[in-house]
This record gives C-alpha cells, sequence and structure tokens, in this order.
C-alpha cells in the first residue's frame, strides 16, 4: 500500500469516527457526475478534490458532496440538476489534473437520463400546455408523444439537467435527471 493510499484511508477512517451515525450513504450510483466521469468505483479514489473543475464551471453547477451524503464520495464533484443544469461546455475535463473526468467528444456525454413521473406532468396529469422541458433540452431529446405529453429519448439524453431545472412543477419536478453509472468510462476497459 503506497503513504498516499494509506493517509486517505486513515483520514476517511478518522472521520467515519467523528461523525458517527449523522453520515447518511447513498447508492454509489445516486450521483450525477461530471461530463466524462470515469465509473464510480475508480472516481472516488482517482478524484483528489481539488475543485479545480468547480472552480472552472461557467453555470455553477458542480457542487462537492458533503459528508452526510457519502463518507468516501465526500468532496467530489457532482450536480444536483435542481439547482443548476450542466451547459455541456467540457471544461471540468480539461481541467482535471487526474483523469477522473477525461477529456470525451460531444456525442459520447452520457452523465444520465432524464425521465418524466407523468403523475406528476402538467401536461400528462392536468392536459396543461406545459412543454418547458422540451424548450429547454439543448440536444431535442424530449419529444410531445402520440397522447400529447413529453417523453425522453434515453439514447439522446445526456442528463445535463436543463429539463429539470426549469420544470415549473414546484418542489418535486415532474422530470428528473437520474445517473447512468454503467455508461460511464471504465479505465480498465481502456487498458
Amino acid at each position: 500500500m503506497k503513504r498516499r493510499e494509506f493517509l486517505k484511508i486513515l483520514g476517511v477512517g478518522s472521520l467515519f469516527i467523528f461523525a458517527g451515525n449523522k453520515v447518511k450513504f447513498k447508492n454509489k450510483n445516486s450521483f450525477i457526475r461530471p461530463p466524462g466521469s470515469i465509473i464510480e468505483d475508480d472516481f472516488i479514489f482517482k478524484c483528489v478534490r481539488c475543485g479545480e473543475c468547480i472552480k472552472v464551471c461557467p453555470s455553477n453547477c458542480l457542487k462537492p458532496v458533503s459528508i452526510k451524503e457519502g463518507l468516501f464520495e465526500w468532496g467530489t464533484p457532482h450536480i444536483i440538476p435542481r439547482e443548476s443544469a450542466c451547459l455541456l461546455c467540457l471544461s471540468c475535463s480539461k481541467v482535471c489534473p487526474t483523469g477522473a473526468i477525461q477529456k470525451i467528444k460531444f456525442e459520447n456525454i452520457k452523465m444520465g437520463t432524464a425521465k418524466v413521473n407523468r403523475e406528476r406532468c402538467l401536461v400528462w396529469k392536468y392536459k396543461k400546455d406545459c412543454y418547458v422541458c422540451m424548450e429547454y433540452c439543448p440536444v431535442s431529446a424530449i419529444y410531445k408523444h402520440k397522447d400529447g405529453g413529453p417523453e425522453v429519448i434515453p439514447e439522446i439524453c445526456k442528463g445535463c439537467g436543463q429539463c429539470e431545472k426549469n420544470c415549473p412543477v414546484i418542489v418535486e419536478p415532474a422530470i428528473k435527471v437520474y445517473n447512468e453509472g454503467e455508461k460511464r468510462i471504465s479505465l480498465k476497459k481502456r487498458r
């Protein structure tokens, strides 16, 4: 074991002792990571929590994970689409010093997939004339279903969160982005 790994484990262990039962653990694939992020198991160890990606983000959509959201994930960047959506600029991948966020082509971006909750959607549930999610989608991944409501084409959706951020439904949006951890870059596959 390298010294750096030992110190990281020692530090995380100490934090766990001090944090006690106040730390909640999320599903490891519940975080929406920046575009070009490697798979979660590799990401949390490769990311050094330097914050360079957070500093360079023009939309301020990247936020550090709080210790309450995950001890091992603490300090790593993630996106909360309802607060601020990704502009798909790929600036974060240009400044990552460790390769936790890889440089990728625009067409290969896949942070997650948006899904419409028909029980909350103004169009599906109340037949209102609202297609805000379609208007804000930068890649036209949302279309008008034959029955009238919005639907997402998963293969086109990048998971940027523009639809979720701008959904007019209060509190919990009618469209949400969910993690696509299995679609992220694996270091093992690249070797």
